[in-house]
């Protein structure tokens, strides 16, 4: 049997060494260290008590990099957002949410926002639905990331839009879509008011099934 020297032998546990490392901050960087995809859907729920605590900017940067992935027609991209930290401009979203606390209490609104015209350019009459979709997608990963950041949130549609458009200054052609509560969660998820209807009742193959 070959003898291995003792400086052979070190370099080749050092350059070991080395390469266990790599891969353990590789493995730590990658995706697989974040929830499963299973996981945070079944996780994602409406959140209405926060605590006060900041949301870091590299935070929100990343619910808005993910917001930004969402389909859209012609990749136009008619999404906008308005981020809301100002505890007055809150106060007065949370009246035009009909008085709802969360809106006001919340330390980050994240108002998501459809660009009309920039849809309407190229599709006329119907790029006004295809904005209020392409947003709502928009808006639906920015839930969804909230839940993968250790975040809660709510969705509020409830809103009197003249007044949200006021507010935030909205200009003629961008519609208000939804104000999304964000933050640190003060409060487990709420058992909803109905249950889930059952999948098998909502699955209908090749044409409508009457059930």
């Amino acid at each position: 049997m070959p003898t291995v020297s003792r400086r052979k032998l070190l370099q080749t546990t050092g350059a070991a060494l080395v390469l266990a490392r790599a891969a353990t901050a590789e493995s730590a960087a990658s995706p697989a260290a974040s929830p499963s995809f299973a996981s945070v859907v079944k996780r994602r729920a409406m959140i209405r008590a926060y605590t006060a605590e900041p949301i870091p900017e590299e935070v929100v940067q990343r619910l808005l990099e993910y917001a930004v992935r969402a389909p859209s027609a012609g990749n136009l991209q008619p999404w906008e957002f308005v981020l809301v930290q100002d505890p007055e401009v809150r106060a007065r979203l949370a009246k035009a949410a009909l008085d709802q606390t969360s809106v006001a209490t919340a330390p980050l609104i994240i108002a998501t926002c459809a660009d009309t015209q920039r849809m309407g350019q190229r599709y006329g009459g119907r790029g006004n639905f295809y904005s209020l979709v392409d947003t709502a997608f928009a808006s639906l990963l920015i839930l969804l990331g909230v839940v993968e950041q250790g975040l809660g949130a709510c969705f509020v549609g409830a809103y009197d839009p003249v007044q949200v458009v006021d507010i935030l200054g909205l200009p003629d052609h961008v519609r208000p879509v939804g104000l999304i509560t964000i933050g640190y969660p003060a409060q487990r998820p709420a058992k909803p008011r109905t249950k889930k209807i059952p999948l098998q009742r909502l699955i209908h193959r090749n044409t409508w099934q009457a059930k």
